[in-house]
C-alpha cells in the first residue's frame, strides 16, 4: 500500500514537471499580446488559405485576429536564435493577408505581428510590421514566375549566405 502510493506521488511529480516544462516551451498570448489586440479575438489559428484569381497564392495563417469592427491582424510565431525580423517575414504575412483575404472576403489589417522566441529562452519579443501591397506582393509572384521560366537570368545576393540553403544554387554556380 505505501508503494503504490509513493508510486503514484512520483508519477504525478513527474508528470506535473513534464507539463510545466512544455508550459514553459510555448509561446504564451498572454506573453506577447499588444495592446491594440487585447479586445480581439481569435478567428483562425493553423490554416490554410488560397487565393482566387489568374495568380493562385496558398498561405497558411498561423493566427488571425479579429477586432471588434471586424478586421483581421495576422501574427507570425517564430522560434529563432536571435531577435530579429526578416523580409521573408514580411512577405510570408503579405502572402497570408492576400490568400486570407481573397478567399473569405474579409477585411485584413495592412499591418501585422512576428512574434520572436529565442531558442531556450523564456519570453518572447514583438515585432509590428508593415506588410506589402497587393501591387508589390504580385509585382514579386511575377518576378518569381519570369526566374522560373527562365525569361530572365537571376542576380547574385550582396548577402553570401543566403546562397547556401537556396534550391537554385547549383544552376546559378553552373552559369558562372
Amino acid at each position: 500500500m505505501r508503494d503504490e502510493l509513493l508510486g503514484a506521488i512520483l508519477c504525478g511529480l513527474v508528470a506535473w514537471l513534464v507539463w510545466r516544462a512544455l508550459q514553459r516551451r510555448k509561446i504564451r498570448t498572454s506573453d506577447w499580446m499588444r495592446h491594440e489586440l487585447r479586445s480581439s479575438r481569435l478567428a483562425y489559428a493553423e490554416q490554410l488559405f488560397r487565393s482566387t484569381g489568374p495568380v493562385a497564392v496558398s498561405a497558411k495563417v498561423d493566427r488571425a485576429y479579429r477586432d471588434q469592427a471586424g478586421v483581421l491582424t495576422l501574427v507570425e510565431l517564430k522560434t529563432r536564435n536571435a531577435d530579429k525580423v526578416y523580409l521573408s517575414d514580411v512577405i510570408e504575412l503579405s502572402a497570408q493577408r492576400f490568400a486570407l483575404g481573397s478567399q473569405t472576403g474579409e477585411v485584413v489589417n495592412t499591418r501585422g505581428y512576428v512574434v520572436v522566441q529565442i531558442a531556450g529562452l523564456r519570453g518572447s519579443s514583438v515585432h509590428r510590421v508593415d506588410l506589402l501591397t497587393t501591387g508589390e506582393l504580385q509585382a514579386l509572384i511575377a518576378r518569381r514566375q519570369t526566374l522560373l521560366e527562365g525569361a530572365v537570368k537571376p542576380q547574385q545576393t550582396c548577402r553570401p549566405g543566403l546562397c547556401r540553403n537556396c534550391a537554385f544554387l547549383r544552376p546559378c554556380r553552373d552559369e558562372e
